[in-house]
């Protein structure tokens, strides 16, 4: 009996290239997710899972698409130019000094504006900190100099902007 039991969701395949990259012709199921929205109350297996960026292709208000290599923006970029950078301690101390920095009210945060919070610039200077003294001795040379400067910079910094308040 539980086999007759329906899950409640519906997988449609809403890509728009085939597998070799080409174009598809047409796409399956041609029905929006809002309309399947009003639906779901009257029939809850009308549900359908799809991403965001698919939502907003059908309704007509398509975000812009981030522009390629060529600049054309509307190829999808190679697998390879999705990738991540290496994790390395360089980029770590670099996301860390950047995030003090902006605490400082030296850079815009990712919302726009700038402000100052010492605590945060504080917490996030110490955790560098933390950084360079679990890592002494298991450091290169340039790591340990990176490290170094870059807390020296920040701490300089620090003091003078909770002077100036």
């Amino acid at each position: 009996m539980a086999d007759d039991k329906e899950t409640g969701f519906k997988v449609s395949d809403r890509r728009q290239f085939n597998a070799d990259g080409t174009p598809r012709e047409s796409l399956v199921d041609n029905q929006t997710p809002a309309d399947e929205a009003g639906s779901a109350g009257q029939n809850e297996a009308a549900r359908v899972i799809s991403f965001p960026g698919d939502k907003s292709k059908e309704r007509g208000t398509a975000a812009k698409p981030a522009p390629g290599p060529s600049g054309a923006g509307e190829q999808p970029l190679p697998a390879d130019q999705h990738r991540l950078p290496e994790a390395s301690l360089e980029g770590l101390i670099n996301m860390l000094a950047v995030e003090a920095v902006m605490h400082l009210g030296l850079i815009e945060g990712p919302m726009g504006g700038r402000s100052v919070d010492l605590e945060a610039a504080r917490h996030v200077i110490d955790m560098l900190g933390v950084v360079q003294n679990k890592t002494q001795g298991n450091l290169t040379d340039e790591e340990a100099e990176l490290l170094e400067n870059v807390l020296a910079d920040l701490r300089m910094q620090f003091v003078g902007i909770s002077r100036g308040r």
